[in-house]
């Protein structure tokens, strides 16, 4: 734990006004966490392992996100402890001139792993201390490592693709995400007030042995083995990721809700992988198409689908680095590049169309849990939320079929087992959920 430095004084009402925030961002600091390890119940099974994994990448981002109120607050309060371009990196926001003269604000890209260090590190520096993410303890290789299988899991990629997960590395996953946040607040204690409470968990069946990161501690810990989907065959790879976009989204149906929203962790992780197996689809099907010597693609296009960018550096040489597309970008231009040069027409797909509007509306859903913006509260993803996405994404492939029957016949095959509960059944499911939380908390306020 951070010690005080001679001659350093608390600063009292900083302290006090972080005492105030932890009481209304406790959501931020636990809900992720706490989803995290009760998904580790699910873990013996592969999905139930990536489950866990992208809980706890959530629980990471939230919690930045709350440190990111927390130093807002502090700035406040203390108008010159920042600059303004800290100011614009906390608010993940930059303003810049447009060519009409206007100003607009843009996002600013920040990988998570560089916001494990920043944010904390920023934090600090309002109370004149600082904050360092060890680079070589078992703690941060644990957070790479976790950082590393959930960009694998929500993104596939035909030449890193993660056959399975185990429930030694979803469990791992948790300890990072605990070890990290108690590195965060032994540097800055006192000011994390709030946070010892979420970090210890009992570690077997006494109460009173309670711990943090304990489930991997000395342990060795086997790393799965990324692969090529082609190593691993087209088909396998093609029926595992839509098998595991049902699976998740079967349990999340019926597995009912939590006692304040209409939805539960399942539902928040089976909104996630929707969005990831629909992606794994468009790649596996354009790496399957590049490799296909009857079709011919416009090195353009060969690129674009390799998600590379191609130009030249300062002394000549090609340089290939990963281009970043865009979710409305990938689910057009794939399927339209694949459809011209497989089955050799123009297809338009219309994002305006009510199947469209409600894709684009679930994915920010999705983005909301996955990243949980500071500005905005956490996101609950209710079971009817979850259905009009998993309808909109079965609308998406229908329309491919439809479009491009010969690009998508595999995905034509596996469209009738993508089945959709009934929605009355849900709210019906919802409503009697509803009456057996308020039971139980009337008997709990009896007692």
């Amino acid at each position: 734990m951070n010690m005080l430095r001679p001659g350093e004084e608390l600063d009292n009402e900083l302290i006090e006004l972080s005492g105030r925030i932890a009481q209304s961002g406790l959501d931020r600091i636990f809900m992720h966490l706490r989803d995290a390890r009760e998904a580790l119940r699910l873990a013996h099974h592969p999905v139930g392992a990536k489950a866990t994994i992208i809980l706890a990448s959530a629980a990471l981002e939230s919690n930045l996100a709350h440190l990111t109120l927390r130093a807002q607050a502090f700035a406040a309060v203390r108008p010159h402890i920042y600059t303004p371009e800290q100011l614009e990196y906390l608010s993940g926001k930059k303003t810049v001139v447009t060519d009409r003269g206007s100003l607009r604000d843009v996002p600013l890209r920040q990988s998570l792993e560089e916001r494990l260090q920043v944010v904390p590190d920023l934090l600090a520096r309002a109370f004149n201390r600082r904050y360092s993410l060890p680079s070589r303890s078992p703690a941060t290789r644990k957070l790479r490592r976790t950082i590393e299988l959930r960009d694998s899991i929500i993104h596939p990629r035909w030449d890193k693709y993660l056959p399975s997960v185990s429930a030694m590395e979803a469990a791992q996953a948790v300890d990072a995400v605990e070890l990290y946040i108690q590195s965060i607040w032994q540097q800055l204690h006192p000011y994390l007030v709030g946070y010892i409470g979420a970090l210890l968990t009992i570690r077997g069946g006494d109460k009173h042995d309670a711990a943090v990161g304990h489930r991997t501690a000395g342990k060795r810990v086997p790393r799965t083995k990324f692969t090529a989907m082609a190593t691993v065959g087209i088909a396998e790879v093609m029926v595992r990721e839509w098998t595991d976009m049902l699976m998740i989204s079967g349990f999340a149906f019926e597995s009912g809700c939590e006692g304040d929203s209409d939805g539960s962790l399942l539902t928040r992780v089976a909104l996630v992988l929707l969005f990831a197996g629909m992606d794994s689809q468009l790649s596996i099907v354009a790496q399957w198409r590049l490799r296909d010597p009857t079709v011919e693609f416009h090195k353009a296009e060969r690129n674009f689908l390799r998600e590379n960018t191609v130009g030249l550096g300062r002394n000549g040489e090609i340089e290939i680095e990963e281009d970043r597309q865009s979710f409305k970008e990938r689910i057009v231009a794939v399927p339209s590049v694949l459809a011209r040069r497989v089955d050799g027409r123009e297809i338009t797909l219309d994002l305006g169309s009510s199947w469209g509007e409600q894709l684009q509306k679930s994915y920010l859903l999705r983005n909301a849990v996955v990243h949980a913006p500071p500005d905005r509260p956490i996101e609950r993803v209710s079971l009817l939320d979850l259905r009009s996405a998993a309808i909109a994404v079965r609308s998406y492939f229908e329309e491919l079929v439809l479009k491009a029957p010969e690009t998508f016949k595999a995905q034509a095959a596996m469209l009738p087992a993508f089945e959709i509960p009934d929605k009355a059944k849900l709210e019906g499911v919802i409503e009697s959920e509803r009456i057996r939380w308020a039971a139980l908390n009337a008997q709990f306020g009896a007692d």
